[in-house]
């Protein structure tokens, strides 16, 4: 008899779809199909978004490598270096289907090739998602600090003003972006204070847990040099994935790293919320980030919608094709078992000739 799903699961699941379809239906709802068309048979310098395609393979490559460097402490001996590469490429795929999905299979791909345990790969993976909220958070910051009339700039695009309401005081972008991070903090603490015996609360803390054993696990680690340089370089990877489609449009090409900064940090910002590869939330984050710089509302729609659709339709390729490789590089592999494993099979087997 089949399993009928319940109405949360299907909730879960397709509630984020919808949600991005209704805002990109909202974003695109004045668009000229025709417009479209044109701008793709004469308006697009194909070879950069060529050009920009290997930056956002080798970005979720050099994921899945800084991933295995996580799990060697773990296990000995360790992983092939392949195997979390191709599930981390795969992973993105799997994602695209049912958004945050991909880190589930993630850990039970591992567990399938590797014999790894859920639970180390689950506090390991979890200090990977910690990783990414730390790097987007420093370069929002770095976006505050070096860019600081962004903000103020995008918001002035869209009509709206920082301190037209609530005075001098906070007519700056850094008093404003203080003020909301300490609200929001305060918020946050008196609801984890209210609600800290909640089931709710105590599953956050088993993943907290889980993330403190594989923190354990990697004390003393001596590839944090590599760690650090392999996520300055994922990021690199990311962020030239982005800026080189610039090159492919007039509107956008003289724009520089300035606009492109700014409209990659806000869209990466825009991702956290669950759609299918950003649908919605990350075309809106786009579009206003280039009208903020002088791209036209059309133009900037256009671009969002051609570069999202052709990196999300790649990324979904390569991840496919990453999937169907799995078996194949796995077909006659077994991990051997570790040391400790090792002795006991040896130390059983004599107990019995004995």
């Amino acid at each position: 008899m089949k399993k009928r799903h319940s109405w949360q699961w299907w909730l879960k699941n397709f509630l984020p779809l919808l949600i991005g379809l209704a805002i990109l239906f909202y974003l695109y709802r004045h668009l000229e199909l025709a417009d479209t068309l044109r701008l793709l048979q004469h308006g697009v310098r194909y070879e950069y978004l060529l050009l920009s395609l290997p930056m956002g393979l080798l970005g979720n490559a050099t994921r899945g490598y800084r991933w295995h460097l996580q799990m060697r402490p773990l296990y000995t001996p360790p992983a092939r270096p392949i195997n979390p590469i191709l599930i981390t490429v795969g992973s993105y795929a799997v994602n695209f289907v049912i958004p945050r999905a991909g880190e589930v299979w993630r850990c039970t791909e591992m567990k399938q090739r590797e014999d790894y345990t859920l639970s180390a790969t689950v506090g390991t993976l979890l200090v990977d998602r910690l990783s990414d909220i730390v790097v987007v958070l420093a370069l929002f910051v770095a976006m505050m600090l070096f860019q600081p009339g962004t903000i103020s700039q995008i918001l002035a695009a869209q009509g709206l003003s920082l301190g037209s309401n609530l005075g001098d005081l906070f007519s700056s972008d850094y008093t404003t972006a203080w003020l909301i991070a300490g609200v929001s903090l305060l918020v946050i603490l008196l609801v984890l204070y209210r609600f800290r015996k909640s089931s709710f609360m105590q599953r956050v803390r088993e993943k907290l847990r889980s993330v403190l054993q594989a923190a354990s696990a990697l004390r003393g680690w001596r590839a944090w040099s590599q760690f650090i340089a392999l996520t300055i370089l994922l990021w690199l990877f990311y962020y030239y994935f982005f800026y080189l489609t610039f090159g492919a449009f007039a509107f956008t090409a003289e724009l520089g790293h300035r606009a492109a900064f700014a409209s990659f940090v806000l869209s990466t910002l825009m991702i956290a919320i669950p759609t299918p590869a950003g649908i919605g939330p990350w075309h809106y984050a786009v579009i206003i980030s280039l009208t903020a710089f002088g791209v036209s509302e059309a133009e900037a729609g256009h671009f969002a919608l051609i570069v999202h659709a052709v990196q999300t339709l790649w990324t979904i390729i390569t991840g496919i094709i990453a999937i169907f490789a799995l078996p194949i590089v796995n077909r006659h592999y077994k991990r051997a078992s570790s040391l400790e494993d090792t002795s006991k099979i040896k130390r059983i087997s004599y107990d019995e000739q004995s």
